[in-house]
């Protein structure tokens, strides 16, 4: 009632915008103006999470890891949503999933910044029971349901659904939706001022932590890795179970590139896209090549893909934008993969790249790559529609 939550909210803000200025963080004009709008991005997203969306009583899904609110790394393939449960009630939770390529939904503590790890009674899509109008439905709860169930954990906290769109341009993204039960057509109570107090609370704290995590996450990654060189695929605390991850960082001068070889793995789902320094963001990728996955990728006819990493449009399908970015983090996903290849990385000049791809590799011209990029912007914000 006197104020001093939002206050001392504003004040905690004022104070990160001053760590941003520190060495620890990306400088210069560039660094500077994507820190303070990543900042931004922060807010936007925990103040949905914790004052309009915190309400574990009367929830709904929102999306969030869009091209304008990126936090930790996310897939520029999917859609991510979730909602804020109670463990020790009972939720139904409904979507159509005609059309859809793949989901996941699963339970889970919190975030990672906040030392909150767990992931639980993870469901993909191929392992629930879809009607045969598209409708699938499943419960939350503690106590055991027939049909789709997903039994509730003393420290799940949130329910999470990663939507997959492979193909941009044809794979179908569904509206999920969630009730308490018991609780069908009843509106929420107005807020009151300890609900807001607690949501400014929670939410300062999620920006705050997420600021440092994520920056000191990718200066200890790059201490301790080779530039140049990728990892062998592995799990993530804090991630789904079935995603094998790999990472390396590029450092690359504007005439030199990293050209990235692998098999192809056996697997549902794979791509390989950048992450920035500083803020873990995936790039601008609804407007720049940032990102490829399997049914963007051209393989090659020894069943192996080759993908250039540079600074500027090598004229060959398989670009990954670094968005001229010396520095930067690449990371690989096998999603559901019986096999895992390792991809390998070579440091090249970019006029050599000819002679390192294979007889029959293609090439795209800047007419081409411009109509391409046209596509992937309209597809990109379609899924956000």
């Amino acid at each position: 009632m006197s104020g001093d939550a939002w206050l001392g909210f504003c004040a905690r803000m004022a104070d990160l915008g001053e760590r941003l200025l520190t060495e620890d963080f990306p400088g210069g004009e560039r660094g500077r103006a994507e820190g303070y709008r990543y900042l931004t991005r922060l807010l936007i997203y925990a103040i949905r999470m914790e004052v309009e969306f915190g309400d574990p009583v009367h929830p709904c899904f929102f999306r969030y890891e869009d091209p304008w609110t990126q936090w930790g790394g996310p897939n520029a393939d999917n859609l991510y949503q979730r909602a804020a449960i109670d463990p020790t009630l009972t939720y139904r939770v409904w979507l159509d999933a005609t059309d859809v390529c793949q989901l996941l939904v699963s339970l889970h503590e919190g975030d990672m910044q906040l030392d909150e790890y767990g992931v639980y009674s993870e469901r993909s899509l191929d392992q629930l029971a879809v009607a045969d109008d598209g409708l699938l439905e499943f419960i939350i709860s503690p106590d055991e349901h027939q049909g789709n169930w997903l039994p509730s954990h003393p420290d799940a906290r949130l329910v999470m659904i990663r939507q997959y769109q492979a193909d941009w341009h044809n794979d179908r993204v569904a509206v999920a939706h969630i009730e308490r039960v018991g609780a069908e057509g009843i509106a929420p109570p107005p807020p009151d001022p300890e609900w807001i107090a607690d949501g400014l609370d929670r939410a300062g704290e999620w920006v705050e932590r997420s600021l440092a995590y994520w920056n000191n996450y990718l200066s200890h990654a790059l201490d301790n890795a080779t530039p140049n060189e990728m990892s062998k695929p592995r799990g993530a605390a804090g991630g789904a179970d079935n995603i094998a991850y790999g990472s390396g960082f590029w450092d690359l001068t504007d005439d030199q590139a990293l050209l990235i070889t692998c098999d192809v793995p056996d697997a549902d789902y794979w791509s390989i896209q950048i992450h920035t320094m500083g803020w873990f963001e995936s790039g601008d990728f609804a407007n720049r090549q940032t990102s490829l996955n399997h049914t963007q990728t051209h393989v090659d006819e020894d069943g192996r893909f080759r993908i250039v990493v540079a600074h500027q449009d090598p004229g060959v399908p398989n670009w990954i934008d670094t968005e001229q970015r010396p520095l930067g983090l690449l990371a690989y996903r096998w999603v559901r993969a019986r096999t895992l290849p390792v991809p390998q990385a070579e440091l090249i000049d970019c006029d050599q790249l000819g002679d390192r791809l294979p007889d029959g590799h293609p090439r795209i011209g800047p007419d081409e790559r411009r109509q391409s990029l046209r596509r992937r912007r309209e597809a990109a914000l379609n899924r956000y529609r």
